[in-house]
C-alpha cells in the first residue's frame, strides 16, 4: 500500500530487486506523493498524473462526491463474469507508456461521465470545492473520463510469467471500505490471479445482512395498543361468545 513516509533508498532497492527477479506484486496507490516509489513507477512504465477521479454517478447514488464507482470491467481473467459495482475513495488515474516488455490490461474503468481533477485538497464529501461551489468539469484544467483506476500487468521473465496488479486507491480493501459493493470480490480475484489460482476466481457468496426495522412514534403506539389492549379484548370477546353458546346449548 501507499507509504506515509519517505522510504529509505535501501528499502526501495530491495523492492526493485524483488520485481526485477520476477516477483508478483499488488500495489495499492493513493493520490499524492509516492514517497520514494517513483523508481518503481518508472520501472513499470507507469505514468501517474496528479489529481483524483470525480464521478457524478457516485453522487447520484448518495455516495460522497469524491468517490468513484467501478462499473466497467474490460475482459480479463480477474474480471471474467464480474458485474458488481466497486467503490473507490479519492482514486487516482492510472496511465502507462507502451513497452514491449510489459503487457498492460485495464481491469476497472470509472467516471464515464466524470473527469480527473488536478485538485486533490479542499474537496469535501458533499461535492463542494475549496470555494464552497459545486464540483463541475473545467475544460482548462480537468481531463474527461472514462478513467482507468485498476491495471493488471504481466511479462515473461526467466521462463516464468510475472504478474502485477496496480490499483489507484490504497483503501478500497480496508475494513471501512471492503463492504462496499464488490470490493472484496474484486480483491480476492486479484489475489487469486497473482498467485496463479485462476480456477478460484468467482463471485464470492454474499453474506446476509442484518435488517433493522425502524418505526416512528405513531407506528409504535398502534402496535402497542393492538397487542396490549385490542388483541386481549378480542380474545376475551371470542371466548365469551363461545361460552355463551355452549351454556345455551
Amino acid at each position: 500500500t501507499q507509504p506515509q513516509l519517505d522510504l529509505m533508498p535501501g528499502e526501495v532497492d530491495k523492492l526493485l530487486h524483488y520485481v526485477e527477479r520476477g516477483g508478483n506484486l499488488l500495489w495499492l496507490l493513493d493520490a499524492g506523493p509516492l514517497h520514494g516509489l517513483e523508481r518503481l513507477a518508472d520501472k513499470l512504465n507507469l505514468v501517474l498524473p496528479p489529481g483524483i477521479v470525480i464521478d457524478p454517478a457516485a453522487a447520484e447514488m448518495n455516495a460522497p462526491a469524491t468517490w468513484s464507482l467501478g462499473t466497467s470491467y474490460p475482459p480479463h481473467a480477474i474480471t471474467n463474469g464480474f458485474n458488481l459495482i466497486t467503490a473507490f475513495q479519492s482514486a487516482r488515474p492510472l496511465e502507462w507508456d507502451e513497452a514491449p516488455e510489459w503487457q498492460h490490461h485495464v481491469l476497472v474503468e470509472a467516471a464515464a461521465r466524470g473527469w480527473v481533477s488536478p485538485q486533490t485538497k479542499g474537496l469535501d464529501a458533499s461535492g463542494l470545492n475549496s470555494n464552497g461551489r459545486p464540483l463541475k468539469f473545467d475544460k482548462q484544467h480537468d481531463t474527461k473520463g472514462p478513467v482507468a483506476i485498476a491495471l493488471a500487468m504481466q511479462r515473461n521473465i526467466n521462463d516464468t510469467e510475472q504478474r502485477l496488479v496496480v490499483v489507484g486507491n490504497g483503501a478500497f480493501l480496508a475494513n471501512s471500505f471492503a463492504g462496499n459493493g464488490g470490493n472484496v470480490d474484486l480483491g480476492v480475484n486479484m489475489i487469486n490471479w497473482l498467485t496463479g489460482e485462476e480456477h478460484l476466481i468467482t463471485l464470492q457468496p454474499r453474506a446476509a445482512k442484518d435488517s433493522n426495522l425502524v418505526l416512528n412514534k405513531t407506528q409504535l403506539t398502534v402496535i402497542s395498543v393492538g397487542f396490549l389492549i385490542a388483541l386481549p379484548l378480542l380474545l376475551a370477546l371470542v371466548g365469551g361468545v363461545i361460552w355463551w353458546k355452549r351454556r345455551r346449548a
